[in-house]
């Protein structure tokens, strides 16, 4: 089994406006359920009975709410919780590449680890368990171990892997595809070997770092520089976290935005991939929460159906109106139609552009 969890707690969240905004987003939401979305992630990870650490990774920004939300969990949580802030937001690479280099500075360089995203939502707990034990066995044969995610219909918001050869309890991977346009994407289903990227991954931390240095040496050079010491680390409630950032700043200064996939994944001869059999949802836009937020809300519906609120403790009265999503947070008001949330993200642009970050 894993030996370590890392959980990305990066992000904007720009889709999910105004209930994710800028000092609070995505994953510090709640959706159908008592927990923020990152806490739940936490919890998921403990689930897996590993021995170590769950290691957070996310924006200086965002460390105040990161540590609220983990003191709402139990102290025997707590006290295996590492915060790592990272001084400029860099995409996925450097994010691992600072959790590979802590733990090995922690002496935890042959240890393995899971990679999950603290915004996803995964109900099948059990079967979520049994994938990482067989992602788990295949990293043991020095493979890096992406889920894939079997496609319910042919979407463009995601990136595609495609599945080759059986390898033990996986498949050989043959590529990693972009986010295809949607005559792509449904001839990907109709090939019937092509998965969602969930962009969770195992993998020994050792191979992680080796493959990085010899396939993207630009990333995995710089923070060889690290000189980590105890007193750049304090604790609050339990949870250790980075305090001082100066050790990593200037590597981050220069350091090249890059996701993982393409630092990594799509360029390593050590890939092979477990078939997820698990419930994922990734939460990307309201239409999606409308579906799967089933919590009670205070609404009056007069001639009105299929209508959705979000947010603060408010009453909403529908009249003779259909397929609307309604979010109310902190003084602010989105209404979209069903199927048309995925212009929010265009809303957000607009507000950026008339100088609004008042509101993001």
């Amino acid at each position: 089994m894993i030996d370590h969890v890392i959980i990305m707690a990066g992000g904007a969240g720009t889709r999910l406006w105004p209930a994710s905004k800028s000092n609070r987003p995505k994953q510090f939401m709640k959706i159908g359920g008592p927990d923020s979305l990152i806490n739940s992630t936490i919890k998921r990870a403990f689930a897996l009975n590993h021995r170590g650490y769950v290691i957070v990774v996310t924006h200086i920004d965002h460390l105040k709410p990161a540590l609220e939300e983990c003191s709402l969990l139990p102290e025997e949580m707590r006290k295996r919780i590492v915060i790592l802030p990272e001084p400029y937001a860099r995409n996925t690479a450097p994010a691992l590449t600072l959790a590979a280099y802590w733990l090995k500075w922690k002496g935890e360089e042959n240890s393995s680890v899971i990679v999950l995203a603290a915004d996803h939502i995964i109900n099948q707990t059990d079967k979520f368990v049994e994938s990482v034990e067989k992602a788990s066995a295949l990293a043991a044969r020095e493979r890096l171990v992406p889920f894939g995610i079997p496609p319910l219909t042919a979407e463009t918001g995601y990136g595609y892997i495609e599945g080759g050869e059986p390898f033990k309890p996986g498949l050989n991977v043959t590529s990693f595809k972009e986010k295809p346009d949607m005559k792509t994407a449904v001839k990907f289903i109709a090939a019937g070997n092509y998965y969602w990227n969930s962009g969770m991954f195992v993998y020994p931390t050792s191979l992680f770092l080796s493959e990085l240095e010899r396939l993207t040496p630009g990333v995995s050079e710089p923070f060889k520089k690290i000189q980590f010491n105890e007193n750049h680390f304090d604790q609050i409630n339990s949870i250790y976290y980075l305090k001082e950032t100066d050790a990593i700043e200037p590597i981050y200064l220069d350091m090249t935005k890059i996701s993982v996939d393409y630092a990594l994944m799509e360029k390593s001869d050590k890939i092979a991939m477990i078939e997820a059999t698990f419930d994922w949802n990734d939460v990307g836009s309201w239409d999606v929460i409308s579906d799967i937020d089933k919590s009670p809300k205070d609404i009056i519906s007069i001639k009105s159906t299929n209508n959705f609120v979000y947010g603060d403790d408010m009453q909403v009265t529908f009249c003779g109106v259909e397929d609307l999503i309604v979010v109310i947070d902190e003084g602010k008001l989105m209404i979209c139609k069903k199927g048309q949330s995925q212009l929010v993200k265009d809303a957000v642009e607009t507000l950026r552009e008339k100088n609004r970050s008042d509101l993001l």
